[in-house]
Formats: C-alpha cells, sequence, structure tokens
C-alpha cells in the first residue's frame, strides 16, 4: 500500500493553496522558519518544556500573542501537533492543536503571517475536523479557527464555520483521487 497523501498535498495538487513561486527564496524561507520555530515554541509551551531563556527572538512576541489568546480566551490545550488519518478517505494531516474553547472542542492551526487568506486554511481544518472526527467519534470537534500570531505581540482569532469548507475539501480529495487514478 502507498503511503496516504497529505492534507497540504491534496489541496496543492488541485490549487486551493496559494503558490509562492513570485515571493522572493529568502523572504519565502524566512518565512518558513518563522512558522516552524513559533510551532517548536507553542507545542513546548503546551507539553511544559520550553526553556524561555533559549526561546528564539523570532518566536518571542508570537509566543507572546499566543499567552494572550491563552489567557483571554481561556483556551486549554488537549494536544499539540498531532497526526490524524482519515480511515475512509484515506489521507493524513498533522493538525496544530486540540482544545477547550468556548466549552467546546476545538481544532486550531496557528499562522505568523500579517496578511492571511482564510480560504486555504479552512480547507486544511475542515479535513483535518473531518478525519479527527472519524478517528474520536465519541469526542467531536465542533469548532475550527485560525490563530493568527503578530509581529508585535499580538493576535487574531478567525473562528471558521466547518459546513463553508468541508464540501470544497472533501472535493478536492475526490478530484486529487480522480486525477490519481487516471
Amino acid at each position: 500500500m502507498s503511503a496516504l497523501p497529505s492534507v497540504t498535498h491534496i489541496l496543492k495538487e488541485v490549487g486551493l493553496v496559494p503558490e509562492f513561486d513570485f515571493v522572493d527564496p529568502v523572504t519565502l524561507e524566512a518565512a518558513c522558519l518563522r512558522g516552524t520555530v513559533v510551532h517548536e515554541a507553542i507545542e513546548a509551551h503546551a507539553y511544559g518544556y520550553l526553556d524561555e531563556a533559549t526561546l528564539s527572538p523570532i518566536a518571542a512576541p508570537y509566543l507572546d500573542g499566543y499567552k494572550k489568546f491563552l489567557s483571554e480566551s481561556g483556551h486549554e490545550p488537549i494536544a499539540t501537533e498531532i497526526e490524524v488519518i482519515h480511515p475512509s478517505w484515506g489521507y493524513i494531516g498533522h493538525l496544530d492543536r486540540v482544545g477547550w474553547l468556548i466549552g467546546k472542542r476545538a481544532i486550531l492551526d496557528f499562522k505568523t503571517p500579517e496578511s492571511l487568506d482564510l480560504k486555504p486554511a479552512g480547507y486544511q481544518l475542515a479535513l483535518y475536523r473531518l478525519a479527527w472526527n472519524a478517528q474520536h467519534p465519541d469526542q467531536p470537534v465542533d469548532v475550527i479557527g485560525v490563530l493568527q500570531l503578530k509581529s508585535d505581540g499580538t493576535y487574531r482569532f478567525h473562528d471558521l464555520n466547518p459546513a463553508v469548507y468541508e464540501q470544497v475539501a472533501l472535493a478536492a480529495v475526490i478530484v486529487y483521487r480522480a486525477r490519481k487514478e487516471r
């Protein structure tokens, strides 16, 4: 059996994620590094092994925004940086966070760009939610959202309606599979 395609790969193959060919490679590399160190810092914070004395200066303001979000929203992490697989649709995803938000189980995605196109993130989160719910039918996720962390230590939470994104996201999986079968 071949390896399962990732959510990101599927969405890219069907044209539902932005192309970054026009972005200067140095700028793109810096953005990727920023995303990596911020995700690592959040994971370390969530699991209690963050050493703030060695925290990358790149990650520090974004982590401040994350901590403000925790404090102001009452968000309680359940698991961070985990893999989900949809057993029927046959794809794999790596979600940033499952936790409690406003009394409901939520999947959150952490993003660090100053400007953000929410549609690709919505499709990504919808597929993560479907996979989570298929794997954990007794622990369903109701809420999906993007936590946009900013370089000034602030954040913006984007609450996304799963129903808006799920049909297109599943259509992407179907189109991806059809193309692979050709």
